[in-house]
């Protein structure tokens, strides 16, 4: 059964560009108004337009097309937004899984998933973190 990511974690996303964004943005300013001041508002407004569009469209699309599943032979995880990608990894060939969760995450209540094995690492973002319990209690005792 496929599952999608928690909601909280598009907030999560939004709060993590806007603590990167801010100083970023007085950083920009200051540089433009030393170098090239008659630019200023057109930098700022094209800066403004990308934050918006990165925060309002790329992000809930981001979002809304990925998902993940944990099957009895294998577990998968899909995402892209321009275009989809569907990776999948056998559980007989699943070494480690990593729960991965930083301030935000553990503030919203969400994690993410690191699954390892032979042939590569799956990521599996946005997992409410019970079911990030459930998932690694059923991918590591074999």
């Amino acid at each position: 059964m496929k599952e999608r990511p928690a909601p909280q974690i598009l907030w999560s996303w939004v709060l993590a560009v806007t603590i990167v964004a801010l100083p970023l943005t007085g950083a920009l300013g200051w540089l433009m108004t030393l170098f090239l001041p008659a630019y200023l508002p057109l930098a700022l407004a094209v800066w403004g337009g990308f934050l918006l569009l990165l925060t309002g469209v790329y992000l809930p699309l981001r979002r809304r097309s990925a998902s993940f599943s944990l099957e009895q032979e294998h577990v998968a995880v899909t995402g892209g937004v321009l275009f989809t990608t569907t990776r999948r990894m056998r559980m007989d060939a699943v070494r480690q899984v990593t729960l991965l969760q930083g301030p935000l995450e553990r503030r919203f209540g969400t994690a993410f998933l690191l699954v390892s094995g032979t042939g590569g690492h799956l990521l599996v973002e946005g997992i409410d973190r019970a079911r990030a319990d459930v998932w690694c209690q059923r991918l590591l005792p074999r």
